[in-house]
């Protein structure tokens, strides 16, 4: 999870308010290829209105910074080790505003892994089937220096 100090001041502090992030339960669901489980990544963020676009709706940018987060919070959990990863691509459609106040839920899974490069799928969500936005990204993973 993001700590404040550790380089992440964006979401740990700058949004860290009771306007604009009031809450945020990050919750991890680790693979297991034994049962054929992948890994799995559910964040709930209750937002205030200080990260609105226009009145009592979440900013377009915020929406891609929440799924640039979640989307690479999976990607570092599921690495061994937990190696740097960086994202080289996000694409986002956006599919209903988000209103706000209001608790979303954020969820993201790996969809293939091919050396330094993986794959990932997300969505921002009301956790009862209305999908906000949804997100697919392609991470890469930095080797280790000899």
């Amino acid at each position: 999870m993001t700590q404040p100090g550790d380089g992440h001041s964006l979401m740990a502090e700058t949004w860290n308010t009771d306007k604009t992030i009031k809450d945020l339960l990050s919750l991890y669901r680790p693979s297991d290829e034994s049962i054929g489980q992948t890994g799995e990544v559910r964040r709930f963020y209750t937002f205030g209105t200080g990260l609105n676009a226009h009145p009592n709706l979440l900013h377009g940018g915020v929406v891609a910074t929440l799924l640039d987060s979640t989307l690479g919070n999976i990607v570092l959990l599921e690495m061994p080790e937990r190696q740097s990863t960086y994202t080289v691509g996000l694409n986002i459609t956006y599919k209903k505003p988000i209103r706000t106040p209001s608790t979303i839920l954020a969820r993201s899974w790996i969809v293939k892994v091919d050396g330094r490069k993986t794959w990932v799928h997300g969505t921002l969500e009301d956790g009862m089937g209305q999908v906000y936005a949804s997100a697919e990204g392609v991470w890469v993973t930095v080797m280790p220096k000899i």
